[in-house]
């Protein structure tokens, strides 16, 4: 029997002239198309980076300007508490990329395709730019390394170059290393430098841990622990880290403990009962004489703690009929009850508590509130926009209009009046003694701008849901409420998470409008601040384009993380 002839071997530039053949010059048209395009393209790029390289631009200004940039005002002498900040989102980012196995392998041929390509762009880049000599031999060198560093992987894996064998973590902690080397080059101070680099070794660190337990704890018990605590981190490090709060006209023994300790033995008692199977109705009324009475002390001059205790047990009292009904179900209602009492307890403890920190006004800004915005925003938004979302498309007209109405309110305004409503008139609507400061307002205004949109991107999704699901769920005799909490908002938010990934991004560069109202994000001080200052005056492009970066580097990071939970989902395939 003879063999089948081995397929032939194609030489990489034989391979990309086939495909530029096949796709940029498979016609005339194509090919006036694509010559076009690359002349826009090399004109835009060189002058790009002949602005960048230009011996006059001051991009010494960057580094010295780093803590503006990040905090703004937080005090100097505080500062560790914001590497500790960092610290914690270093760790859990490093257990995450660990548990969820976050990276996989590359292919010898992939790498060295990607290095041969950042040479050879880095030497027609010192080709083409007007750029100072010195500083065109630079990237010449370096775009030459990177291209023995791709003929080097392929004489390494020579025998090999198809197989997945190279560990992306292992190139990425090679990029590390680089961006360490940079740090430790560039005008910053040597605390800096130092804090920089024990970063990096807590994210190194604790991605070992994490291989360390995949192998030895049950994967679900893990992933669960991880993702409680990533909701736990943004309280605890704005809160409790950064704000340094002090008790000392908190009214703990007289308000805090009293009332903790009777809604944590009520509630316990409450979703014992209420998570049993054999209650029938009775722990439903019961729920909806708690809906208005959670309704009806915000009429009362109770403190805000009752209040918010008195909300979280109302959630766990509707919760209770879906996630109840078994001895296990029951256990892990009491159990959440239990957490969420003593948490809820104590942040508005902490919240109620004045910061120590020697500030004048708000303690806040830079990167530091951008994030808080986004994040913050985000995540008050996403359960509000289900919620409307639920309502939009519910069969009783009292949900249906309302939802319906404060969608087509919010999203038919823009976000600066939102934020000037939210500024200017949230404290009116509110009891006389709740007074917000000005970030939680701007907090509260983008959540309620975004989560307009969230609930029509999650509408798409509930509405693409078969009609056959339903009525399978409705056949095995599961409620409303198992079958939406269940079955269809499960795969709803599976099939819009492109659409919802990009409202985040647009959240995250939206949050630069607050400077209207007067908060110092990270834009203004990159426009209004950093340009201003004696050793920065005439900076304002520099500083603009660093801004660009960062804002890329954060958007386009999400958005790969976006493409990559959408693959290992298999969103839009069948």
């Amino acid at each position: 029997m003879i063999a089948p002839p081995l397929p032939e071997r194609v030489s990489p530039i034989r391979r990309w002239v086939r495909w530029a053949r096949e796709n940029l010059f498979s016609s005339v048209f194509n090919s006036i198309l694509t010559v076009i395009a690359i002349a826009i393209a090399v004109f835009a790029i060189r002058g790009l980076f002949s602005f960048i390289f230009d011996p006059v631009r001051k991009w010494y200004v960057i580094p010295p300007n780093m803590k503006l940039y990040w905090s703004d005002v937080y005090p100097v002498g505080s500062m560790g508490r914001l590497w500790v900040s960092l610290g914690v989102v270093m760790v859990l980012a490093g257990l995450s990329l660990a548990v969820w196995r976050v990276g996989g392998r590359l292919t010898p041929a992939r790498l060295a395709r990607g290095a041969s390509g950042i040479g050879l762009s880095l030497l027609v880049l010192a080709a083409i730019v007007s750029i100072p000599s010195g500083v065109r031999v630079g990237i010449a060198i370096v775009g030459v390394a990177f291209y023995l560093a791709s003929l080097l992987v392929r004489f390494l894996w020579s025998g090999n170059v198809d197989a997945e064998v190279v560990s992306l973590m292992g190139v990425l902690l090679g990029a590390v290393a680089a961006i360490l080397a940079v740090v430790w080059i560039l005008n910053i101070a040597q605390g800096t430098k130092v804090s920089v680099t024990i970063q990096f070794a807590l994210l190194v660190a604790a991605y070992l841990v994490g291989v360390a337990l995949r192998g030895s704890v049950p994967p679900g018990a893990i992933k669960g622990i991880l993702v409680g605590l990533w909701m736990l981190s943004l309280p605890v490090i704005y809160l409790v880290i950064e704000r340094a709060p002090t008790f000392g006209e908190v009214p703990v023994m007289s308000m805090v403990i009293p009332f903790t300790a009777g809604f944590l033995v009520f509630g316990t008692m409450y979703m014992w009962w209420a998570g049993s199977s054999h209650e029938g109705e009775a722990p439903k009324l019961v729920s909806a004489l708690l809906v208005l009475a959670s309704i009806g002390i915000w009429f009362t001059p109770l403190a805000m703690l009752p209040r918010f205790l008195l909300l979280a047990l109302t959630v766990f009292g509707l919760a209770a009929s879906t996630f109840g009904g078994t001895e296990r179900g029951r256990s892990g209602l009491v159990a959440g009850w239990v957490a969420a009492d003593l948490l809820i307890a104590y942040f508005m403890a902490v919240a109620m508590g004045a910061t120590g920190l020697p500030t004048h006004g708000e303690f806040i800004g830079g990167l530091n509130l951008t994030f808080l915005l986004a994040i913050a925003g985000i995540a008050l938004a996403f359960p509000l926009g289900i919620m409307l979302a639920l309502g939009r498309t519910s069969t009783m007209p009292i949900f249906r209009l309302l939802s319906t109405s404060y969608i087509e309110v919010i999203r038919g305004v823009p976000l600066i009046t939102v934020l000037f409503f939210g500024d200017l008139v949230i404290n009116r609507f509110l009891p006389e003694d709740i007074r917000l400061d000005s970030v939680v307002k701007a907090t509260v205004a983008i959540a309620m701008f975004a989560a307009a949109y969230l609930a029509e991107n999650i509408r798409g999704g509930l509405q693409s849901i078969p009609t056959g699901q339903r009525e399978a769920a409705q056949a095995v005799g599961l409620t409303t409420v198992q079958m939406t909490v269940l079955i269809t908002l499960p795969q709803a938010l599976r099939a819009v998470i492109p659409a919802i990934v990009g409202q985040v991004i647009t959240l995250f560069k939206d949050t630069s409008l607050v400077a209207i109202i007067g908060l110092a994000d990270f834009l203004r001080i990159a426009r209004d601040v950093v340009p201003n200052q004696p050793a920065s005056l005439g900076s304002l492009q520099e500083s603009l384009l660093f801004a660009v970066v960062v804002y890329w580097i954060f958007s386009f990071g999400t958005s790969r993380a976006s493409m990559r939970l959408e693959k290992k989902l298999g969103v839009g395939e069948r």
